[in-house]
């Protein structure tokens, strides 16, 4: 989901989550993807500068429901940096509730090795993510230990944070879907306040292809809780093969 503003690859997890848990006498299913985007984004603000990016993601989902991925970027926080890739490790686990409604509970932990202080960029994430078909995404993620920076207060190290979304998507026609998200980031612990930011887009996929392009919405709080430009409105498009 995978790790930019809200999006249809944020709801295609839920293609995950069904997958998972509906053959259970077969072998772990593995894939991944490559995706080029025009910017990288996390909640909204630009993890590459606002420069394109280029991610890749490889996952297995088991017959018991266990599912697990490695994900990789390219990423530039601030413009004085050097492009280096940060990476995210995902184990999580899907049970469905009723033939509608299924549940995930994953745990993520993120690094950028090769970054400029590498620590202020290692955190980990809970997730709990509840499913309703393929059409409702609601997600509530915690992490114990996130450092930002923001202009009015400077860098804060390993502190609590919460993020809330809500992802609906619409089928329109043979291959082509819509979709419309928004999600707020409680950064109180940091800054004493947080940020709402939202999506709306279209995605087309054919075969192993998909192409996605959104509208994304950071709201004033996300410029004043960034790196300077990294919170804006943009139009964000990526093109995706998988395999």
């Amino acid at each position: 989901m995978m790790r930019g503003a809200l999006s249809f690859a944020a709801s295609a997890v839920l293609g995950v989550a069904m997958s998972a848990t509906a053959a259970r006498a077969a072998p772990p299913q593995w894939g991944g993807s490559l995706t080029l985007s025009s910017n990288h984004l996390l909640r909204g603000v630009s993890r590459s500068s606002n420069d394109p990016a280029l991610s890749a993601q490889l996952q297995v989902q088991s017959d018991a429901g266990w599912l697990a991925s490695l994900w990789a970027s390219t990423s530039r926080p601030r413009t004085q940096d050097s492009t280096t890739v940060e990476f995210a490790a995902t184990l999580g686990y899907a049970r469905p509730l009723s033939q509608d409604w299924t549940v995930v509970g994953s745990f993520t932990h993120y690094e950028k090795p090769w970054g400029y202080r590498p620590g202020f960029y290692r955190y980990d994430e809970f997730t709990a993510d509840l499913h309703w078909r393929e059409s409702l995404l609601l997600s509530v993620s915690y992490s114990p230990d996130t450092s930002r920076y923001a202009p009015l207060y400077g860098p804060v190290w390993n502190r609590d944070a919460w993020t809330y979304e809500a992802t609906w998507q619409q089928p329109l026609r043979a291959h082509l879907r819509a979709w419309i998200g928004g999600g707020y980031y409680d950064l109180s612990q940091l800054f004493d306040e947080g940020y709402w930011y939202g999506s709306l887009g279209l995605g087309w996929r054919q075969g192993r292809w998909q192409l996605d392009a959104s509208y994304v919405v950071p709201d004033h709080r996300a410029r004043q809780l960034s790196y300077p430009g990294a919170a804006r409105r943009r139009v964000l498009g990526s093109l995706s093969i998988s395999f």
